[in-house]
């Protein structure tokens, strides 16, 4: 399917402001700069929705929301070392193509949805901020990653279907390779739920956070200075 993206040009705003309670947690050095998280404004009222679902006492912890471009090419590449290490015999078409079962390039037609402000991963933790398992130290990455994982132990699969009830209930698409990302209205979105149309497409960075880098969105702009999205 022919997917156009069509952006709508919604504002990001802050998930902590439009969804008290809320724990943001997208790393050390990323909270150090930007210090908090950001979603399109729709799609943070969707959020703000699926709070409402989740059982007293229980709220959701951000790992990651939109990314500028700078950030999703760390990660991209990050990720091609770790799994140079871990499949040694891999060729690297191989790697690529495992990589992007769970980080999207950062330009292109598929551009990774968390660069349009439409995409999340989150998890879930209890009234004293603590983590709820999710996840088996028993099983792999991959095997742990995957939303339908009938290896987990019982208490995990009910953790679990508490944060996809949430999710779905507000309207939210599951990526199925990933049990904790969700998103609304980016490519990925559209492609997952058979839609012609996406109506976010990524966004550069409207917040001054990486000023002395260039912007990779193509504009030529340093990102202090390039407020532009892509996208048609």
């Amino acid at each position: 399917m022919n997917i156009i993206i069509r952006d709508n040009h919604e504002p990001l705003v802050d998930i902590k402001k439009y969804c008290p309670g809320v724990v943001v947690a997208l790393g050390r050095k990323r909270m150090a700069v930007e210090k908090t998280a950001y979603l399109r404004m729709g799609v943070a009222k969707m959020l703000k929705k699926a709070q409402g679902y989740l059982p007293k006492g229980v709220n959701f912890v951000i790992n990651d929301a939109w990314r500028p471009a700078y950030i999703q090419t760390e990660i991209y590449f990050n990720f091609i070392r770790r799994f140079e290490k871990r499949y040694p015999k891999w060729t690297r078409k191989k790697i690529i193509l495992e990589v992007e079962k769970y980080v999207a390039p950062w330009r292109g037609s598929g551009a990774s949805g968390h660069m349009s402000g439409g995409a999340i991963d989150l998890r879930l933790v209890d009234k004293n901020g603590h983590k709820i398992p999710m996840k088996s130290k028993r099983l792999s990455y991959q095997k742990n990653a995957l939303s339908v994982q009938e290896k987990l132990p019982g208490y995990i699969k009910k953790n679990r279907e508490i944060l996809f009830e949430a999710m779905r209930k507000a309207g939210f698409s599951n990526y199925p390779k990933e049990y904790w990302h969700w998103s609304y209205g980016d490519y990925y979105w559209a492609r997952r739920n058979k839609k012609p149309l996406a109506i976010y497409g990524a966004v550069c960075d409207h917040r001054n956070f990486y000023d002395s880098k260039p912007c990779p969105c193509g504009s030529g702009n340093k990102y202090k200075k390039c407020h532009g999205t892509r996208g048609e």
